[in-house]
């Protein structure tokens, strides 16, 4: 199996807009036009600043055999008072933090096993070739999503507690998720 991520571009544009219309990726994911706008900030290279979370977001496709199945956001975790206790708790004292936000928006690939591969992978990825620094990643699917919450955990992540966001984050507003954290040994 052989799965490919590159950052999104102009391409992926469609793609990806087409997939935050699919009913299995609206339940858990931002459909909003602020959202939208700023994955195309994101492809235009951020050339204006973002008011959606302060533009802190780099977005990610992952294609399995040349075919796009999945859609990633990664954002560095630095400590702030505005993240919940349990986050400040467990970000990376040695390396760098990073949350992330995982998809599969293709329907053809659901239901495939794909999930706990694919993040295993993007995580081997993302400090091989992106930060060699990076040694914690943290995913936090909602309460409601047991089912993602078994496949993080076939993919190396460990539920360390759970929360409930305090900021207005979309429509998920005092929604109680599970922080999922990986610990990755630091790259030599």
């Amino acid at each position: 199996m052989k799965i490919k991520f590159e950052k999104i571009n102009s391409d992926h544009e469609a793609i990806i807009f087409e997939w935050l219309e699919e009913q299995h990726m609206q339940e858990f994911w931002d459909n909003s036009q602020e959202h939208k706008d700023d994955i195309i900030n994101f492809i235009k290279s951020r050339v204006q600043p973002s008011p959606y979370f302060d533009g802190i977001f780099t977005y990610w496709i992952g294609s399995l055999n040349e075919q796009p199945f999945c859609f990633i956001l990664t954002a560095a975790v630095k400590p702030r008072e505005a993240y919940p206790q349990i986050w400040r708790e467990n970000i990376s004292q040695s390396g760098t933090t990073y949350s992330l936000d995982f998809g599969i928006g293709n329907k053809k690939f659901l239901g495939q096993g794909l999930a706990a591969p694919t993040l295993e992978a993007f995580t081997d990825f993302f400090q091989a070739k992106i930060d060699p620094k990076a040694d914690t990643f943290f995913i936090d699917p909602d309460v409601n999503n047991p089912r993602a919450e078994h496949v993080y955990e076939k993919a190396g992540f460990v539920c360390v507690g759970d929360f409930k966001s305090a900021k207005k984050y979309w429509d998920f507003t005092g929604e109680a998720a599970f922080l999922m954290v990986k610990k990755l040994k630091p790259r030599s």
